[in-house]
């Protein structure tokens, strides 16, 4: 079978991932790592767009697939007060005392993510990003177990309508 190779004249090798019957080579370019927090440009609570700039130096390598963000929130009533403990969902009904986010709550907090390289926009720019995100996590198979860790778990039948009611 013969494959393209993008520069001409490299050598084949494989992913060290197959490579299941020799030592696999020791990675030695990069010496050490170091996590480092940036904050938003702008206040996060006025309702406008969450910036952040992520500028480099010449001299360290940034690894773009360990971008983390880290959210803190709170559910609030629509008034913007606390929850209490029972909630009744209607006139007989017993008291619901479990109330959580939305499935895939990070992706739903953003309606347009935008990825910006030198000024330049690498990633697709429309205000349909949670429901995008929502598609392509739905064909993936791992359901019950890896994607718990992104508040994903298959709605039910009945919790569906439980949850109804609040609304």
């Amino acid at each position: 079978m013969f494959l393209m190779r993008i520069l001409k004249g490299s050598p084949e090798c494989i992913k060290w991932e197959l490579e299941l019957f020799h030592l696999p080579p020791t990675q030695t370019a990069i010496e050490n790592g170091q996590w480092i927090e940036f904050h938003p440009l702008s206040n996060v609570f006025d309702g406008g767009p969450v910036e952040f700039h992520i500028s480099g130096s010449g001299d360290e390598y940034l690894d773009l697939s360990q971008i983390q963000l880290y959210v803190q929130a709170k559910i609030l009533k629509a008034d913007g007060s606390r929850i209490l403990k029972e909630i009744k969902t209607g006139d007989n009904a017993s008291p619901e005392t479990t109330i959580g986010p939305v499935n895939l709550f990070l992706h739903s907090l953003f309606s347009q993510v935008d990825v910006s390289l030198n000024d330049l926009l690498v990633s697709n720019s429309s205000n349909t990003y949670p429901y995008r995100s929502f598609i392509e996590t739905s064909f993936i198979d791992s359901k019950n177990s890896q994607l718990t860790s992104k508040m994903l778990y298959k709605d039910s039948g009945i919790g569906l309508e439980k949850r109804s009611k609040f609304f």
